[in-house]
């Protein structure tokens, strides 16, 4: 089990334990005879206990050191949550720019095939050897960007 986990299992259990320590306990008999205990009364006939909360085995500094290493358990899992919300928003955004890319790629070789002439950045028209040797980068891209599709 890893220090993230433990550092859960410990705070849980302290809550827990925080909890039940403060809530009412109730006991009861029912119409069988049987004595029933619980957190919540029957509707009618159930005695409150009172009972005090059992002492602490831990020392005053032995407590707020407890209590101090499940605060930088905390703090070190919002951390890692925080980077792992900061990872993912980063692979996001990689996906959705190679997404752009391949469109972007296949919007061009669509073109770069339907199109009867095509000139360059400059102006000037393609070759066929320069057409091909494009359409072959375009398609290059399309794998690279789109998974090959």
């Amino acid at each position: 089990m890893n220090r993230t986990h433990t550092g859960r299992l410990l705070a849980l259990a302290l809550l827990v334990s925080c909890a039940s320590a403060g809530a009412d306990v109730y006991r009861w008999t029912d119409a069988q005879g049987r004595t029933h205990y619980g957190d919540r009364p029957p509707a009618e006939g159930a005695e409150k206990i009172v009972e005090p909360p059992p002492p602490s085995d831990l020392s005053p500094e032995e407590a707020n050191a407890k209590l101090d290493a499940i605060r930088a358990q905390r703090e070190a899992a919002a951390e890692e949550r925080a980077k792992a919300k900061e990872e993912q928003a980063k692979t996001d955004a990689e996906r959705k720019q190679r997404a752009r890319e391949c469109a972007s790629a296949q919007r061009q070789l669509d073109s770069m095939r339907s199109a009867q002439r095509i000139r360059d950045a400059e102006g000037n028209w393609y070759t066929g050897e320069q057409r091909l040797d494009k359409q072959r980068e375009l398609e290059k891209a399309i794998r690279k960007h789109c998974g090959g599709q």
